[in-house]
């Protein structure tokens, strides 16, 4: 067996049925190892040492070990290396393993606090990423996924507060496609759904959410031009107590704001053998309205009441996942979840609906002019994940993973008898059914060649995402051209898109320096299907829903140097593209003007740059404490950017004035989309964490800003300010440990600058203010926590956490929110755990 036995990165399921022979040297020896990677020292220490070990070399690669020189027993020259390393030594058998510090929730660490991989050791792979804990999560007791997000630098959750109706913002970047999710490295597509929220996903399942800003992961292929966002399910290994192989955990959560109840409960185990573990478990969460922290004015002589009608939500969730390690080298793992919601909503999730006085008055109460504008909406999240991994110990150049996922997002909405329903509001009944099913293999060799230390990735995947939409209209019961009733929304067209891709990435390391060149490759095909409805099977109307393909190469390059062991500097650039949406390749309409499928638009283009530094200064005011910074800078540019077709539609128009038909009838009928230009963004973003035994804080600030290449409504008209872009924040964090009793408590604060630049500043003609995002006011909201988990003694296995969010009750409208979507007023949250 080779002595590193690289890149095996072990659970404590696996360290139970680990057995290493070998001969232990107690007497001293003299060591002489300089400062250089973990790996390198671990790899000679063991061989002078005679000592069997087993250690990730992916894991300590990128980690510097401190010189050691002088005679020590070989454990005690190992506890020396891994001393603040972030890794623990571990006996197995006559040997010895090196693993990563197990997370507690029970202490708030550097790790639970920084953005950075585990809070002191940064490296090339891990620089650019934000991280939330179990900690994290449960400090914050939120209700969704991207409220979770909401106070990273550069991540805005935009939409509303109304159940199902979050979106996410990265860097300005905040469709679907702009931003997508993964649960356990399923594929989660972003629903597309006209005005709805993007994902669905119960926090209460996750036990941790990375964030890679930016477009600069070669895992992501068309799309994520502002990020990606993984997520990880909790584990039966997580929550199993120290030395116990079964355990269980009931807990109980409670809002004020909503009089929302959550009630969880999970089983967990393995086999004594540590072949299989598994965990079983259920969450419900159920609520009353929203209250607002004012009234809702819209200047007609009415005040709309602080709990907003029809926010009420009912939701279950499960989570089964299981775990298989027949040997040291081989593992099988796999997750279920579903997450089902009911709720009474109008079509769009992320606005508010205000009803006008005029309706109030007419239909007597605001509760039934809102009723009749209602649907009684289910959405079904289900996501399948499997997960084989083969890492033969003797073997560096094997480390091979195969990954098969299915995911389902379904939205099923049904009207009652006497409701209002329109094809532009989803008709009487309407399901809406995302599907992706994605089968990726991917393998890591580690090899040298010379004085370059290779990691080299090569990957491949196939994805087939698919959506389908049946509504019924009763208006057209009797209409053949309609499918008397039943067809899809011209808004909403079926269809499937398949990408096939490959990619190459090789992290090379030569002294402090490593460069990470990749490369990747996507073939995409888009395959629309014909209406049920023949009204939108029109050839006249250019209604064509044949294949397109696209294909094309995305490169990327990264660059980190660690200049000294407190600095570590990164350059990344990137230049990926994307191609259409099913919905802008094959939406149509009946117009004579805008009525045509889009066949023609070119891929989306991107090209990124990131920079910065890292700073990480332990032992700056006490014992023991550290301040980390990580300073970023990024510039976006679009091309070619793929837009909704609408106002000036030539440039006969734009030079003439006057309407389509008199300027661009030799054009008609036009496509419902276009590729427009293009636009920059750019930015700064500083995120400082401080961490000792007595306090913990954070403070970071991002700005921004965004030129659009002609306006949204007119290409040929001068420079706008882009849309969607996020205003100045700033978000700071001040707390206090009380370790005698067990308490961790403090503030957090966003502050906001208003939003002053919008499309229509710069161009206010035909109807640029229809692109604008929100132009909020500045505003500034706070929250305070404490948590209490005893470590000793009868309360033991007992945890609590307390949050206030809003503690100032301020009504506003946060930025990126929909019409009329103002903020949830004071809300006090309790949380209640028992393990056992």
């Amino acid at each position: 067996m080779s002595i590193r036995n690289t890149r095996f990165g072990l659970s404590p399921l696996a360290l139970a049925g680990l057995l290493i022979s070998g001969t232990l040297h107690a007497a001293p020896i003299t060591f002489d190892l300089p400062t250089q990677p973990l790996a390198s020292s671990l790899t000679a220490l063991a061989r002078q040492g005679g000592i069997q070990l087993l250690f990730d070399e992916t894991q300590t690669r990128q980690v510097r070990a401190p010189a050691l020189k002088g005679a020590y027993e070989p454990v005690v020259a190992l506890q020396q290396l891994l001393q603040g390393s972030g890794f623990e030594l571990v006996p197995a058998g006559e040997g010895y393993v090196v693993r990563p510090l197990k997370e507690t929730s029970t202490g708030i660490t550097l790790q639970a606090l920084t953005v950075v991989a585990d809070g002191v050791q940064v490296n090339s792979s891990n620089v650019g990423r934000s991280t939330l804990t179990r900690t994290d999560i449960e400090r914050q007791q939120a209700n969704n996924v991207p409220a979770l997000l909401q106070t990273l630098p550069g991540v805005n959750m935009g939409g509303s507060v109304k159940p199902g109706g979050q979106t996410l913002n990265i860097w300005g970047l905040g469709d679907a496609e702009d931003v997508p999710f993964t649960l356990d490295g399923a594929q989660k597509s972003g629903f597309e759904r006209y005005q709805q929220g993007t994902i669905f996903i119960e926090p209460e399942l996750i036990k941790s959410i990375e964030v890679e800003k930016g477009p600069h992961s070669v895992f992501s292929g068309n799309g994520g031009f502002g990020g990606t966002v993984h997520m990880e399910t909790r584990d039966a290994t997580d929550m199993l107590e120290e030395g116990r192989n079964s355990g269980a955990l009931v807990k109980y959560g409670y809002q004020s704001n909503d009089q929302q109840q959550t009630y969880s409960g999970a089983v967990f185990g393995r086999t004594d053998d540590g072949l299989f573990d598994g965990l079983f478990y259920l969450s419900h969460r159920d609520s009353d309205d929203i209250k607002l922290a004012g009234h809702i004015d819209q200047d007609e002589g009415y005040l709309y009441p602080k709990r907003y009608p029809f926010t009420a939500q009912n939701q279950d969730s499960v989570l089964i996942k299981g775990n298989f390690n027949p040997t040291l080298e081989h593992s099988l793992g796999l997750t279920y979840s579903r997450t089902k919601s009911e709720l009474r909503s109008p079509f769009s999730a992320v606005t508010f609906l205000v009803p006008s006085k005029w309706s109030i008055d007419r239909y007597g109460s605001l509760e039934a002019a809102m009723n009749r504008l209602m649907s009684n909406r289910e959405l079904v999240d289900t996501t399948w994940s499997s997960k084989y991994r083969y890492q033969p110990i003797d073997n560096p150049l094997v480390d091979l993973e195969v990954t098969y996922s299915l995911s389902k997002t379904e939205q099923t909405d049904t009207r009652d008898e006497n409701a209002s329903y329109s094809s532009s509001t989803g008709g009487k009944y309407i399901n809406t059914a995302y599907r992706d099913k994605v089968l990726e293999a991917r393998n890591i060799s580690l090899f040298d060649t010379g004085p370059l230390e290779h990691e080299l990735t090569v990957g491949t995947q196939w994805r087939e995402h698919t959506r389908d939409v049946l509504m019924y209209l009763p208006t057209y019961d009797s209409n053949p051209d309609y499918n008397y009733g039943w067809y899809q929304p011209q808004f909403m067209p079926q269809g499937q898109q398949d990408t096939r891709s490959a990619y190459l990435q090789d992290a090379i390391t030569i002294g402090e320096v490593t460069i990470t060149p990749s490369l990747r490759f996507d073939h995409v095909r888009n395959q629309g299907e014909r209406n049920l409805a023949e009204r939108y099977n029109n050839p006249d109307m250019n209604h064509d829903y044949r294949s397109q393909t696209y294909s094309g190469w995305s490169p990327r390059l990264a660059i980190f140097w660690r200049a000294t062991d407190q600095l570590g500097l990164f350059f990344d650039y990137a230049k990926t593209w994307r191609a259409p949406v099913l919905d802008e390749q094959y939406e149509v309409q009946s117009s004579s003007t805008f009525g045509g499928t889009s066949r023609d638009l070119e891929a989306e283009k991107i090209r990124g740059l990131r920079a910065g530094a890292v700073v990480s200064l332990p032992e700056l005011i006490a014992s023991g404490d550290n301040l980390q910074i990580r300073a970023t800078a990024y510039q976006n540019k679009i091309e070619d950017e793929i837009f909704k077709f609408r106002s000036v539609a030539c440039a006969a128009q734009a030079e003439n004035g006057g309407s389509i038909a008199d300027n661009c009838a030799d054009l008609l009928p036009l496509s419902n989309y276009r590729n427009l230009e293009g636009a920059t963004i750019r930015g700064f973003e500083v995120e400082s964490f401080y961490d000792s035994r007595r306090i913990f804080a954070s403070l970071s600030y991002s700005w921004m800003e965004g030129k659009h290449k002609g306006a949204y409504s007119n290409p040929w008209a001068a420079d706008v300010w882009a849309r969607d872009i996020q205003p100045v924040k700033w978000v700071a964090l001040l707390g206090v440990k009380i370790p005698e009793i067990d308490v961790h408590a403090g503030w957090q604060g966003e502050f906001v600058r208003k939003t002053d630049r919008l499309p229509s500043d710069l161009y206010s003609e035909t109807g640029e203010l229809y692109w604008n995002h929100y132009g909020n006011d500045s505003y500034d909201v706070h929250r305070l926590f404490a948590d209490w988990a005893p470590q000793r003694g009868a309360l033991k296995n007992v945890s609590v956490n307390l949050t206030v969010d809003n503690v100032l009750d301020r009504f506003y409208r946060p930025a990126l929110s929909g019409d009329n979507a103002y903020s949830q007023g004071r809300n006090a949250k309790l949380s209640l755990s028992y393990r056992f």
